[in-house]
């Protein structure tokens, strides 16, 4: 009978993930855009700071600011949805500028979770090892505790009923995934 011999499950880092969700990252400067330099939004920068001819500041203290190289001046925050110039748009846009910048900074970062098996069975000449996972479940967020575990218990569930599929025998299921941890 196929016998399971070890079972985990792993985060695994995403090494594409999707944060539009957050915003998107611009060289347009105006209403609603986070300057990145100030780390606030444009329209709340002192207006005495003048403005060159694309919005980019320049003073006397400052007569431009220092290039930022290959990186975008600003920020345009999805910001719920909420309309430029809300009191909700500042407040859940800087909040995703602010996610935005752990993400960057490696604060947290997206991971894909699925669950593994190694099974063993019995050939001619012996035994061998195959492995068998769940689909996996990617874009999850690494600080979301509560949601991981959700995930890792969905990802055991399909991975039991992979299993099922293939005759292996999983009379001691409860025992194998018992204080069972996300591997990172």
């Amino acid at each position: 009978m196929n016998k399971i011999e070890n079972i985990q499950v792993k985060a695994i880092l995403d090494e594409s993930p999707d944060a539009s969700w957050l915003g998107e990252y611009t060289d347009d400067l105006g209403p609603g855009i986070i300057i990145r330099e100030y780390d606030e939004f444009y329209e709340k920068i002192p207006t005495e700071m003048e403005r060159d001819y694309d919005g980019k500041f320049i003073g006397k203290a400052e007569p431009e600011l220092p290039s930022r190289g290959r990186e975008f001046r600003g920020f345009t925050p999805y910001a719920g949805g909420e309309e430029v110039g809300t009191k909700e748009f500042y407040e859940y846009g800087m909040q995703d500028y602010k996610r935005m910048k752990g993400l960057n900074s490696g604060d947290w970062n997206f991971v894909g979770i699925r669950a593994e098996a190694e099974i063993s069975y019995k050939t001619i000449d012996g035994w061998r090892l195959e492995n068998f996972t769940s689909g996996g479940l990617w874009g999850i967020e690494s600080d979301a505790e509560n949601y991981l575990e959700e995930v890792m218990k969905d990802e055991l569930s399909d991975l039991k009923s992979h299993l099922e599929k293939f005759n292996v025998d999983i009379s001691n299921w409860d025992e194998l995934v018992e204080g069972i941890e996300l591997a990172y």
